[in-house]
């Protein structure tokens, strides 16, 4: 059937595959600002797309059935794999997917991935929360708007495999192996292994946000302030390094010193610390303020009048002085006693 237009009959024979981005999510998916965090769109979009099951048909066009893009039971994606689809750096990636998260539109997870020959550690999936993409696809629904919503309980943490070919086919990009991993570690209690797994790696942390190269000596930092404090810990400061603009380790060594002398036992309790340090400080200088010596101001005594002449009191006259007084007052008495017997 033909449209009338030759140009719009063209495109209608096109096989157009890939995501589709509601027009309201530019202007509900936005910062604090209202402006459209078009990275996020974009990355949510993808995610979307993959999560649209693909039809099955029979051979006479008939759909019989569903099924998913991806394998397993969430789609697998590292931050590099977005960034190199769609030209972002792999810093805008993270952000965008914290952003996300952090709004309850999106779920992640990192798993370690395991065989008999080969460990992948902190493997990213991602799924997106239905009820919340259905939500800000409507009029009056901004991303700030959104509540947190449990997500389906999936059917493991930790996935094991045959070889490299069991994983996604979304998996490039994935993390390097490395040995062993400090998100589970085994020296702590089960309910804090099981709070760390689904938290963020410190290491992942520290080479997504480019904190430098990650050798051995630093590989061995990381790991003993992870056993001092914990995984949490470590990367909420580097978090609160890299919103400070200091992509450095000294800053972040720093700010694990000083919580370590505060005792603080999680980030809960690191930033309530944190919180009545600074009102101690305020209240300190506001008291400090207060008790201030006043300025020296020299209080005019009584004896100096208006016009600016000085009586000089008399406990500061010596004895010539008060002699030499009595003697002109004497003469003054004389004076006007002769002045009295003056006749005119």
């Amino acid at each position: 059937m033909k449209s009338g237009c030759q140009v719009a009959d063209q495109i209608g024979e096109l096989e157009i595959v890939g995501n589709i981005v509601p027009h309201l999510w530019y202007k509900n998916i936005t910062f604090s600002s209202g402006k459209a965090h078009f990275v996020a769109i974009a990355l949510l979009a993808d995610i979307v797309y993959w999560y649209r099951p693909t039809m099955i048909r029979d051979d006479s066009g008939m759909i019989v059935g569903a099924r998913t893009k991806f394998k397993g039971d969430m789609l697998q994606k590292s931050y590099q794999a977005f960034a190199d689809t769609y030209g972002f750096t792999k810093r805008q990636v993270k952000d965008a997917i914290d952003f996300l998260v952090e709004h309850h539109l999106l779920v992640r997870e990192f798993r370690t991935i395991s065989s008999s020959s080969i460990i992948l550690n902190n493997v990213m999936y991602v799924q997106p929360v239905a009820e919340n993409v259905k939500r800000v696809m409507n009029e009056r629904s901004n991303v700030s708007d959104l509540v947190s919503i449990c997500p389906p309980v999936t059917s493991e943490r930790t996935t094991s495999f045959s070889s490299k070919e069991g994983l996604s086919h979304q998996g490039e990009g994935a993390p390097e192996v490395e040995e062993g991993t400090y998100t589970e570690s085994t020296s702590k209690n089960p309910s804090e292994n099981k709070e760390q797994k689904q938290g963020e790696c410190p290491v992942t942390f520290f080479k997504d946000n480019e904190f430098g190269r990650l050798g051995s000596y630093m590989r061995g930092k990381i790991k003993t302030w992870c056993e001092k404090l914990s995984d949490s810990l470590v990367v909420e400061a580097m978090k609160r390094a890299v919103e400070q603009g200091k992509h450095y380790w000294s800053y972040v060594d720093a700010i694990l010193v000083k919580w370590e002398m505060l005792q603080v036992q999680d980030v809960k309790d690191a930033r309530a610390k944190e919180v009545q340090n600074m009102f101690e400080k305020v209240y300190k200088r506001k008291a400090h303020s207060g008790g201030r010596k006043p300025v020296r101001t020299e209080k005019l005594p009584d004896w100096f009048t208006e016009e600016g002449v000085v009586e000089v009191p008399n406990e500061e006259l010596d004895e010539e002085f008060e002699l030499e007084k009595a003697k002109l007052v004497a003469e003054l008495e004389a004076y006007r006693e002769r002045g009295a017997g003056v006749v005119m």
